[in-house]
């Protein structure tokens, strides 16, 4: 994939050098480390990386709102909460702000034997999100997407052969637990916005107006 350096990438999108090399550090910013250097997706051009992502409580809120669930804020809180809805409808490609607001980390990108890559979606240790959610309405023969917590990380790359690649066959996000299966719809979107492909981004288009209609 084509990639920048931090001090271009710095330069285009109006932060800091030091700013960039601590989003690349933290998995906020597609990138991978060579010589002591960190390099920029160049795919990520498109984002809206000057935009500050929103506060974890902000973040939670939204996520419950989304799936019909109480949101558990002040009626002060809760005005912004509908300000940042409203931009969420109002905006023709919401991928971007999905992502600019919860600043996802990137997934390992691992592959292993297709026959195990078959059995990863029937372990009750993973949940399926992303483009392997029946939500999203994307087909990956022979590919997962999906979330794992990071006390079982260890056991389900030793048990299903998982080796790190440059050309995956499964992406997995780590969390701190476990999550529900189904994901929360703010997951789903997150893990689609975080994907540079058209069909991902129309997807959350789609359950965007769906869910926010």
């Amino acid at each position: 994939m084509p990639e920048q350096s931090v001090a271009d990438y710095a330069a285009k999108n109006g932060l800091s050098v030091r700013r960039v090399q601590a989003q690349a550090a933290c998995g906020a910013l597609p990138a991978r480390r060579v010589a002591g250097r960190w390099l920029i997706d160049e795919s990520l051009e498109h984002r809206a990386v000057a935009r500050r992502p929103l506060g974890v409580r902000m973040q939670k809120a939204l996520s419950a709102r989304l799936d019909g669930l109480d949101d558990g804020l002040t009626p002060t809180e809760r005005l912004r909460l509908a300000r940042h809805l409203d931009e969420l409808r109002s905006d023709a490609d919401p991928a971007d702000l999905i992502w600019a607001w919860f600043r996802p980390r990137r997934p390992l990108r691992l592959d292993g034997l297709p026959s195990d890559v078959a059995d990863l979606p029937a372990d009750g240790r993973v949940v399926p999100s992303g483009f392997s959610d029946p939500r999203a309405g994307i087909a990956a023969a022979g590919m997962l997407e999906a979330h794992v917590g990071a006390h079982d990380l260890d056991a389900v790359l030793d048990d299903f052969i998982l080796e790190p690649s440059d050309r995956p066959t499964v992406l997995l996000h780590v969390d701190d637990v476990r999550p529900s299966d189904p994901v929360p719809l703010a997951v789903l979107l997150v893990d689609l916005a975080q994907s540079p492909g058209p069909r991902e981004r129309a997807q959350v288009g789609r359950l965007v107006a769906e869910h926010l209609a």
